[in-house]
């Protein structure tokens, strides 16, 4: 993706500014396929911001369409860190 366009993209989702922060957080850490598995808790610590924070403004991105938000489990069956698709 061209290094300006993926701004401008940000810059046209209607969501608050941490939204558009973690939407180029997810850009930069997908790959190609636009897929990236990591934990809300390391976003989080990285930027500073609380869990809740995190989670609310990625549902709010899901909502918007941005991203989707596809949960993955560990083979006994628990939570792991969901898979997010950047659209």
């Amino acid at each position: 993706m061209n290094k300006l366009l993926k701004y401008k993209v940000c810059g046209g989702i209607k969501t608050t500014i941490t939204g558009k922060l973690l939407y180029v957080v997810l850009i930069e850490l997908s790959g190609e396929n636009g897929e990236v598995v990591i934990p809300q808790r390391r976003i989080s610590e990285a930027l500073h911001i609380s869990k809740g924070t995190v989670s609310r403004n990625l549902r709010r991105l899901e909502r918007v369409g941005a991203i989707s938000i596809i949960p993955t489990y560990h083979s006994d069956g628990g939570s792991a860190a969901n898979k997010y698709l950047v659209k």
